[in-house]
């Protein structure tokens, strides 16, 4: 056996010729007597390797600068060591200040191993009549209103795996691909009770976008909830274009309402007629929106909102286990929601 000594001047020297070329996996399984497999895992942050040894295994990886070797991995048509981001209409829902964060997210965990993330509008790569284009990206994420017809054909056709974010297009409503939900139901139930809580006995549900998933499964969940606590009658769900001053004035005088917008945009537009209107809140009306937009956060507006964070952490371990066969689907995940509680209710 080596003496501990020589061991160390060993290892020292392996560590300097390291810093001299490209270090592998199996370069760091040597260092750490630890198997291929187990490294590879942990530099992949599964919860199938202890949290100790993930952390073991990423602090030497950053201390000789290892990146990965997609080539090694053998990807199916690697081409561009990133991962796609794909979205409609040139990126418009990027004005959505939570699927910029989602983004800004991803960005972050793609520039910690290398990668890169490449925004790609749908239109430019769905034409079935012409040529494939270049699809320089390894597996795409897609947000959740690009059309699933426009997705599994994306997939198919690149031979790419695809994960949708938060899927808000009707035609997902039977999807069975790879997901990553919000829970969407859940967050309206506890915005719900806590307007009743708060005291609301009249609640109105201001739906905001028609044709919309999300916010479909935000007035079921409003719904549920309410019936479960207080008269159906005193409940009412009206489109934001549909929702006239006689209407705003007509529940401020009902005494103990509120108004529950699917999503922040539209509560902020209620609460600007609400207060042209001389009617206060929450003094007249009760207040609350869906989103966690900073926008609302600068009126203390109630809301629910989910970690873009969380999304973005999820969808990028699920993709890097689809690119690296760990998992050949992820099948349907999901993303929690939490209520920040403000002085509009």
């Amino acid at each position: 056996m080596l003496k501990l000594g020589e061991r160390e001047r060993k290892n020292l020297m392996e560590a300097r010729s390291l810093a001299r070329k490209r270090v592998t996996i199996a370069d760091l399984a040597k260092l750490l007597g630890m198997d291929k497999s187990s490294v590879s895992l942990a530099l992949r942050d599964s919860p199938r390797v202890a949290l100790a040894t993930r952390e073991k295994v990423q602090r030497l990886a950053r201390e000789h600068n290892y990146t990965p070797n997609w080539a090694a991995k053998q990807l199916a048509g690697s081409l561009g060591h990133a991962i796609g981001m794909l979205m409609p209409r040139a990126f418009g829902c990027l004005h959505h200040p939570n699927v910029a964060r989602t983004v800004q997210a991803l960005a972050q965990l793609s520039a910690a191993r290398g990668l890169t993330v490449n925004l790609i509008a749908n239109e430019e790569l769905d034409s079935k009549d012409e040529g494939l284009m270049p699809l320089h990206a390894d597996g795409l994420l897609v947000w959740g209103d690009v059309p699933a017809a426009s997705t599994a054909w994306l997939s198919e056709a690149y031979a790419r795996p695809a994960i949708v974010l938060d899927p808000h297009h009707p035609s997902y409503a039977d999807y069975s691909g790879n997901t990553i939900r919000i829970r969407n139901k859940e967050g309206a139930s506890s915005i719900t009770t806590h307007l009743y809580e708060r005291g609301a006995r009249t609640l109105c549900f201001v739906h905001v976008v028609s044709e919309h998933l999300s916010h479909d499964h935000r007035w079921t969940g409003t719904r549920e909830a309410w019936e479960q606590r207080a008269s159906a009658s005193n409940l009412s769900r009206v489109y934001l274009d549909d929702l006239g001053d006689a209407h705003l004035r007509k529940l401020a005088e009902s005494g103990n309402a509120a108004i529950f917008c699917s999503n922040d945009m539209g509560a902020m537009r209620v609460w600007h007629r609400l207060l042209a209107l001389g009617i206060s809140v929450p003094g007249d009306i009760k207040l609350a929106g869906f989103d966690g937009d900073d926008y609302g956060a600068l009126i203390g507006l109630t809301t629910a909102l989910f970690d873009s964070t969380a999304m973005a952490d999820r969808a990028f371990s699920s993709m890097l286990e689809l690119l690296s066969k760990d998992k050949k689907s992820i099948g349907e995940e999901w993303i929690p929601i939490t209520v920040r509680i403000g002085t509009t209710s």
